[in-house]
């Protein structure tokens, strides 16, 4: 008989198709990655030793020492500085889930590298609640880094050499609480005045490399011996408005100082980002609970946001409580308060908006339109 004749069970199979792939969807977690929080990368490392192997040995040590401290420094606040544990090191190695080698150099008795640690998520957590220290891993989404260096000879950008641009593209910017990317410099990104950007400007630059916020990174070279850098950096958000931090660094007149450089930024980037996510949540430290709905049009909305929710570390725990066509409705347990979970949705390009009787979680283009 043909097809026209059954128009109520063509409608009827095609929400059991969807129902099922919504099942499906919801009952395969979403692959999570490794938690960026954990990750530290570029980790300079020089050692010697009696032969290349003990060299190399103690670099790795040396490494990890500093990649530890500087992970705990990253998760807390400065105040909590003075109280952090500080296990030896083989307690340490235990911590460590592995690692990553580049810039190999190496003689019979000397070992210089760059190493990237990613250390165990869970175990770093207890060490630090069985100190009594608040934590916070909510990660930014990356920004847009726009390394701006001044010398005698004038500013530089995106001409060469700039080897302040040439030390941010040179370190590993996806891991931390605050990952980057460096624009590729080209005729579009040209258009760009980090002298004084306008808020056209910033959002031309956001959108054509994710849609996060804009860091102006300016090196001023100092001369002398040591040779230094003052580094301003500012980040602007979709509005135009700047957050401000400043650092300097010394060293010799090479590469090593851009390096270093890079990291003093790096961490003037990650504190001004502690002190939003530390400062938006007002609850205490006891998990809570939130209903929200989320409004879909098919199996792949669902996926979407899904996904994404798999990377919010706010969340402990999600549970479905009901699936249809339109509507998936979630329990989600979570650290912090709304304030703290609108943030740490916002870096995954979600938003969590007022609702009766549930607040509605949905995808940021979608809530646009």
């Amino acid at each position: 008989m043909p097809e026209r004749c059954f128009p109520g069970l063509r409608a009827a199979v095609r929400l059991a198709v969807l129902l099922i792939g919504l099942i499906l969807a919801g009952a395969a977690p979403a692959a999570t990655s490794f938690p960026q929080a954990f990750v530290v990368a570029g980790v300079p490392v020089d050692a010697t030793a009696q032969n290349a192997v003990a060299a190399r040995e103690a670099a790795r040590i040396q490494g990890q020492r500093t990649a530890f401290r500087r992970l705990l420094e990253r998760l807390t606040q400065s105040s909590d500085w003075p109280r952090l544990p500080s296990p030896g090191d083989d307690a340490v190695t235990n911590l460590v889930q592995d690692f990553d080698v580049a810039n190999e150099h190496s003689s019979g008795v000397r070992y210089l590298a760059a190493y990237t640690f990613r250390f165990k998520a869970s175990a770093v957590r207890a060490l630090l609640r069985g100190a009594g220290i608040a934590e916070s891993e909510l990660a930014s989404k990356p920004v847009i880094l726009v390394p701006v260096l001044r010398t005698a000879d004038g500013t530089k950008l995106w001409d060469n050499p700039n080897p302040w641009r040439d030390a941010w593209v040179a370190t590993a910017g996806k891991g931390g609480i605050v990952p980057w990317i460096v624009p590729a410099g080209d005729a579009a990104d040209a258009a760009f005045d980090p002298a004084g950007p306008t808020p056209d400007q910033i959002s031309a630059l956001a959108r054509r490399y994710g849609d996060g916020d804009v860091v102006v990174a300016t090196a001023s070279a100092m001369g002398g011996d040591p040779a230094g850098l003052d580094i301003n950096v500012s980040r602007y958000g979709p509005e135009g408005n700047a957050t401000t931090a400043t650092a300097q660094v010394s060293g010799r007149s090479d590469s090593s100082l851009y390096q270093a450089g890079v990291l003093a930024a790096q961490r003037e980037l990650e504190e001004q980002w502690k002190k939003l996510s530390f400062a938006v949540s007002t609850s205490g430290g006891e998990p809570s609970e939130i209903e929200v709905s989320v409004p879909i049009s098919g199996v792949r909305d669902w996926a979407a946001v899904e996904e994404r929710l798999a990377k919010v570390p706010t969340i402990e725990h999600r549970e479905v409580e009901l699936m249809s066509r339109s509507e998936v409705r979630l329990r989600l347990k979570i650290k912090g308060d709304s304030n703290l979970l609108k943030l740490a949705l916002a870096q995954q390009d979600l938003t969590l908006g007022n609702g009766s009787p549930y607040a509605t979680l949905q995808l940021r283009s979608r809530a646009a339109e």
